[in-house]
């Protein structure tokens, strides 16, 4: 197997912009820009509006972005069968109990020995594509380890049938099990709970209660979701912090939508719309220095918030007005009030640029809103940001012309001129001889790609580097992806050597 590289140079004449870096000044408070993110004007022409919107969802589901009723059925089947399985396997560990199959034969109605499965991100959201996946999360009771989960749990999953491409990830940041079920894709991660009592309540009221909210296909009742509050943080380790807190900052998002079934519909509408434009211009990836899902999340909620009565069309011309001029590094917050540490819950590292030297180097804060308060976006670099700001100041442009009526909303998404953009491009190759083999080389290339990239930006390279998000395959070439780096030099650059960098890399 093998991961090489090459630089392709398309015009050796091209003129190279000249761009300031924003640098984070810890006296210096941030003040929200007065000319994008004030309220929705009410004389705007609703009748457009409505036109808009309604255009805007129609591009949505031609572009497959809404999934039809029989998938969101699907999704729903397999995650309750995955709740039967994990409660048959957590009654299985404990002494003297049948085994798993047995359980799952003739279930038991003892309730203090089940765990609780619940979604988050994009499906927890109602905003997931019809091929995307489904994140969980396993909150287990006292007698049940991340050990067991690792273990007797996967083996569980490697016997049954329904289950394929199963991928355990133990040493991850966030440990997680990725695996398909009925063609359905699942993370799966896992925190332990030590309190019994109140997960045995939660579950009862799962039992007993429905949430109803409006999505795409009209009125229709969702899963019902536990809600999860700051006393499950007692006890646990960071690791379970971590999960459990991508549930918490889902939750968060949706309560501050208050409940409004026409404000969702909107945040739904406008989110599916950003994630799809920033797939297209290649700015969607956490790993590789981005912006993933909860980023985007947060920060459409930061509009939605502050635009309540808004339209979907005119939420995503706040969207791109707001944050094309953000004065970076500006924090994002959803809420202005500090969160304090819960009583009983041990004290975590919270985003704190004033007393973390580290956190004062972020370039692009986004806080998640639910304690302890993150930064989401820590892993954004200079040249990720760049880009950033680029393809949104375009966007912003686009989406004045749609308002006005002289564009349309296809203009946003119609693809990316990144390869006329630049002189030059570096092109790693990811190649492996096998599908396991490509996998897990596949994986290890992409969570150190982030530091070839800042690494070219260093003093002693002195490239500017112009990463695109996306891997390219080709069927007929087999276990093989491609990713592709604009580069630009300095004026005057004769000769620029690469390989110290990407033999380090």
């Amino acid at each position: 197997m093998e991961a090489n590289h090459d630089i392709h140079n398309r015009s050796r004449n091209r003129k190279q912009k000249q761009e300031r870096h924003p640098r984070w000044n810890q006296n210096t408070q941030q003040k929200w820009p007065n000319n994008h993110a004030t309220k929705c004007n009410t004389q705007n022409n609703a009748g457009h509006e409505q036109q808009l919107t309604k255009s805007l969802r129609e591009l949505c589901i031609s572009r497959q972005l809404i999934e039809d009723s029989t998938g969101i059925q699907k999704r729903r089947r397999v995650m309750r069968d995955l709740d039967t399985m994990l409660c048959a396997w957590s009654e299985s560990l404990l002494p003297g109990s049948s085994s798993y199959i047995e359980n799952i034969i003739s279930p038991n109605s003892d309730e203090t020995a089940a765990p609780s499965l619940l979604s988050f991100g994009s499906y927890r959201l109602g905003v997931h594509t019809p091929d995307g996946d489904v994140d969980c999360l396993v909150l287990a009771p006292p007698h049940v380890t991340r050990d067991d989960f690792f273990g007797s749990w996967v083996d569980i999953l490697r016997g049954e049938e329904r289950v394929a491409e199963l991928h355990p990830v133990s040493s991850a940041f966030t440990p997680v099990i990725k695996f398909e079920m009925d063609e359905v894709k699942i993370d799966l991660i896992f925190a332990r709970v030590n309190n019994t009592k109140w997960l045995t309540e939660q579950r009862m009221k799962m039992a007993l209660s429905a949430v109803a909210l409006a999505d795409e296909d009209g009125k229709q009742e969702e899963r019902i979701e536990m809600s999860v509050d700051d006393s499950v943080l007692i006890g646990l380790d960071e690791t379970s912090v971590r999960s459990v807190n991508g549930v918490r900052v889902a939750q968060v998002l949706s309560d501050i939508l208050d409940g409004n079934l026409a404000q969702v519909d909107h945040f739904r509408l406008t989110l599916r719309a950003v994630k799809e434009w920033a797939r297209v211009n290649g700015l969607y990836s956490n790993v590789l220095g981005f912006l993933g899902g909860v980023n985007w999340a947060i920060l459409v909620c930061w509009v939605c918030k502050r635009n309540p009565d808004a339209s979907a069309s005119k939420l995503l011309h706040l969207f791109f007005r707001t944050f094309a001029n953000w004065k970076w590094p500006g924090p994002v917050f959803l809420s202005s009030k500090r969160k304090h540490q819960p009583k009983g819950v041990k004290p975590l590292p919270i985003w704190d640029p004033n007393e973390n030297y580290r956190d004062s180097t972020h370039l692009m804060p986004i806080i998640t809103p639910c304690y302890p308060p993150m930064n989401s976006s820590s892993n954004v670099g200079e040249p990720q940001l760049r880009r950033l700001r680029d393809e949104l100041w375009r966007a912003r442009k686009l989406s004045d012309e749609i308002l006005s009526g002289t564009k349309a909303w296809g203009v946003l998404f119609e693809g990316n001129e990144f390869f006329k953009q630049h002189a030059n491009y570096l092109q790693v190759n990811i190649i492996g001889t096998n599908e396991d083999e490509f996998r897990s080389w596949f994986g290890l290339c992409e969570s150190r790609m982030r530091l070839l990239i800042v690494g070219m930006e260093s003093p002693n390279v002195g490239v500017r580097a112009y990463p695109f998000a996306k891997f390219f395959h080709r069927r007929e070439e087999g276990y093989a992806s491609y990713f592709f780096i604009g580069l630009r030099f300095p004026p005057g650059a004769e000769r620029v050597n690469l390989e110290p960098l990407v033999a380090d890399f």
